[in-house]
């Protein structure tokens, strides 16, 4: 599966609840084993919520420098974006993605970003 194919898709809890649709995957290095070895990455969750442009043009991250008007509106937008570990995936049907956790245990984005 490749990572485009996750953009997107609807991600629904338990419950049968809507979180949000996937608008970012987040990635961990993993440390190769030595120094020939190719840098790996590894997926370690999703970014689910309502926003989406803003957060794909990169407005919601501290980086972004642009019209300070749109800065502020895109966070306040993506203000409510979850974070879904891949743990917590259960199935992925196209356009569907499914998790083992309820919404409310999802952690807002910003607090993992900021960890």
């Amino acid at each position: 599966m490749r990572g485009a194919e996750l953009i997107g898709c609807r991600v629904v809890d338990p419950r049968g609840r809507d979180v949000g649709h996937v608008h970012d995957l987040v990635f961990r290095h993993e440390h190769p084993g030595d120094e020939d070895d190719a840098p790996r990455f590894e997926l370690a969750g999703l970014e689910c919520g309502k926003a989406g442009i803003g957060d794909r043009l990169g407005y919601t991250r501290d980086a972004m420098a642009g019209p300070w008007p749109l800065t502020a509106l895109f966070r306040w937008l993506g203000r409510r974006s979850l974070f879904v570990p891949w743990t917590e995936v259960s199935t992925v049907d196209r356009p569907c993605i499914h998790i083992r956790c309820t919404r409310e245990q999802l952690r807002p984005f910003v607090e993992v970003e900021d960890s």
